[in-house]
């Protein structure tokens, strides 16, 4: 089985991202192994496309890059952290920390001292993602660290969306209270070359978060929510081969725990893809306040009272999944078709799921 990844479709969507966010300085996110399509794959494809800084979670992400394919490129660690280890790997390298609190700050700033360098840094201000940053209240705090942190460079401040893909009215709550911040220090006397607060789903959904720059990962697999979501394509699909076919008595129970009985007798075909794959794996739906959990509770009884189910594609014809996912294989109601083993079954999930040892294949069809 292999994972099969469009480039002409990506390289569609950065055209869109580009189009989309104007001015805004495009921030390549290549956490999350590059979204699933390969950290170095679309570092190359990202550079060539003219995009100049980049960000990562990881900081042996940010070395590996930064040593080849990024070489001389800014690269920002979007987590905050106050490990010694980690602050000498982010420093030495001459990437971008981001500060989300004051032990983080005076760590940072203690090693660039001992190391006799200038490190790099972004604030993070925390206005309701609820990980790290500083408090929108805590304006003294942050203006401390400004102030006593004489060996950083503090060249941007940022936040983070907790519901871009969901809630419009929260982001642009987020996106108020961040700028009240950045406008507090300014008028203390702090400013900064790069504020940012928009992720892929900001972007495109609440235009007035896009600021200097925006943070874009998701955006490039074609994966997000939103009205102006429909620019982009839907990137990435797993190719395996139907490996067995079994006809079953009407009332027999499918997969793991009898989830499911046939009503009729019932061809299937058996995949070999699982949860060890990816399959199956990514939630159908996120819940983030009360409204979402019913909104999420009527998709479930009207799922259940449509029988509705994951589905895989097979020459053309889409099939429904049945009995519950495996560790390996999954069950596909064929009954009717012409379905034989050896014929090819596509299955659409998103490349963030899939193994990161499963073999990728780029091609380049346009439409």
């Amino acid at each position: 089985m292999k994972y099969i990844i469009n480039t002409a479709d990506i390289e569609h969507n950065i055209a869109a991202v580009k189009q989309e966010v104007g001015e805004a300085k495009i921030i390549g996110v290549l956490k999350g192994n590059g979204y699933g399509f390969g950290r170095d794959y679309m570092a190359k494809l990202l550079v060539q496309s003219g995009i100049e800084m980049f960000a990562v979670t990881e900081p042996e992400d940010a070395e590996a890059l930064a040593a080849d394919i990024l070489k001389g490129k800014d690269i920002l660690l979007l987590r905050s952290t106050a490990v010694p280890a980690e602050i000498a790997r982010i420093a030495d390298i001459g990437a971008i920390a981001t500060i989300g609190s004051q032990d983080a700050a005076l760590a940072f700033n203690a090693y660039c001292e001992s190391k006799g360098i200038i490190g790099r840094a972004h604030l993070k201000v925390d206005t309701g993602m609820g990980r790290y940053g500083l408090l929108p209240s805590e304006i003294d705090e942050m203006c401390y660290i400004l102030e006593s942190c004489k060996c950083t460079r503090f060249e941007g401040i940022y936040t983070h969306f907790a519901a871009a893909f969901t809630n419009i009215a929260r982001t642009e709550e987020q996106l108020d209270t961040f700028l009240d911040v950045v406008g507090a220090l300014k008028q203390r006397g702090y400013s900064f070359e790069t504020v940012h607060a928009a992720n892929s789903s900001a972007a495109f959904n609440v235009p007035a978060s896009r600021l200097d720059a925006v943070r874009i990962g998701s955006a490039f697999t074609g994966r997000i929510l939103g009205e102006n979501a429909g620019k982009l394509k839907r990137v990435g699909y797993l190719e395996a081969q139907v490996i067995d076919m079994t006809t079953f008595p009407k009332g027999w129970k499918v997969g793991y725990n009898g989830t499911y009985t046939t009503k009729r007798p019932t061809r299937i075909a058996v995949i070999p893809v699982g949860h060890t794959d990816g399959w199956g794996m990514a939630p159908r739906f996120d819940i983030f306040s009360f409204s979402d959990a019913v909104v999420t509770g009527l998709r479930g009884v009207r799922d259940y009272l449509a029988k509705q189910s994951a589905t895989v594609e097979i020459s053309g014809k889409k099939y429904p999944v049945i009995g519950q996912i495996g560790l390996s294989h999954t069950a596909v109601d064929v009954t009717g078709s012409q379905v034989k083993p050896g014929d090819i079954a596509k299955l659409d999930f998103s490349p963030l799921y899939v193994n990161p040892n499963m073999q990728r294949e780029y091609v380049s069809e346009s439409d």
